[in-house]
């Protein structure tokens, strides 16, 4: 018994030593002082204190902790590639705490600034002495400080070109859908999912608007339809428009719907055009084409042959049949036209 008391008091005896700061001007303190504000942060919201109680607890042991995290990792050399780690956790804890408390999606300016606050942890001490005078670094601290400045912009400024190039592919999602094969900082990972550009979805309208209006209608009917072609175009755009409604992407207005029937027989092809005005890899564009076959067709069994008067005609009636296939042109369909 008394071999397990003496066994519990060293134990506890090795974890107060290891535990308690060699000094009292150590890490150790200042992360002791982040853990102390914090639990009276808590200890205020439990009591219903004022907001800014709360947080100016909160602050301090933010503070503290970057604090005294950063003076840990350099006092124990902390290093990755010969790299110091320290002052670039502390302004990563630093910038957890300016920006996390937005909500929202704070992520982005959190990274964007990282390396700006980093730099900052690294030049205050550098600048300003610890009774807050201004202090005149050496020439090669100087030298150091602005290579390292340069660096942290740069850093900054390709954080925020990655949050930039998402912002476009998750608004203007037909970039995704284009070739990015000679691109300098843009790459799809094999066997990446390509989302279908918007313009696919245009002439799915256009072409459910083309069946109500010259599909099963009389021939006569559909002549006359396909002599107001501008009017027709402008009847398409707008039928877009409406039925996309507050749906509509940001890119819907870079996409114009076109269409042309060319003879065939005795019926048209009628080729549906979505053209992308957008940026594209191909520096001429590129355009999304569906074709469609309208003929005209006989009605058989309406009326006998045998017994109907002389001279007498059935009306034709229309047809209207579409590929599926929506295949990608390069450069402008009219373009196209007049180089054929």
């Amino acid at each position: 018994m008394v071999g397990f008391f003496g066994f519990l008091r060293q134990t506890l005896i090795e974890l107060w030593q290891a535990v308690l700061p060699p000094r009292y001007f150590s890490w150790q303190t200042v992360i002791y002082m982040s853990l102390f504000s914090w639990l009276m942060s808590l200890l205020a919201r439990l009591l219903e204190t004022t907001a800014f109680t709360i947080g100016l607890l909160a602050t301090i042991s933010w503070i503290c902790l970057a604090l005294g995290v950063g003076w840990a990792l350099e006092t124990n050399k902390v290093r990755l590639f010969g790299i110091p780690v320290a002052p670039w956790v502390s302004g990563a804890i630093l910038c957890i705490f300016l920006f996390g408390s937005w909500g929202g999606r704070w992520l982005q300016p959190a990274l964007v600034s990282w390396p700006l606050v980093s730099f900052a942890v690294i030049a205050v001490p550098s600048l300003v002495s610890w009774d807050f005078a201004l202090k005149k670094p050496s020439p090669i601290v100087r030298q150091q400080l602005a290579l390292l400045f340069c660096l942290s912009l740069l850093f900054s400024s390709w954080f925020q070109f990655y949050f930039r190039i998402q912002t476009w592919v998750r608004e203007y999602p037909s970039l995704v859908a284009d070739s990015v094969d000679h691109s300098a900082f843009v790459y799809r990972f094999p066997g990446q999912g390509v989302a279908l550009p918007a313009g696919v979805t245009h002439l799915t309208i256009a072409e459910e608007m083309l069946r109500e209006q010259i599909d099963n209608k009389p021939w006569p009917s559909v002549e006359r339809w396909l002599l107001n072609l501008e009017g027709q175009r402008q009847a398409m755009q707008r039928r877009v428009q409406s039925q996309m409604g507050r749906d509509a992407d940001l890119e819907d207005s870079l996409w114009q719907l076109d269409f042309q029937p060319m003879s065939n027989g005795d019926g048209y092809t009628l080729n549906l055009w979505a053209i992308w005005s957008g940026p594209a890899a191909n520096p001429s564009g590129y355009y999304l084409e569906k074709t469609c076959l309208l003929m005209p067709v006989n009605r058989g069994g309406l009326v006998d042959a045998e017994t109907a008067a002389p001279g007498y005609t059935t009306t034709q009636w229309s047809s209207l049949t579409c590929e599926l296939q929506t295949p990608r042109q390069a450069g402008h369909p009219r373009d196209t036209q007049q180089q054929g």
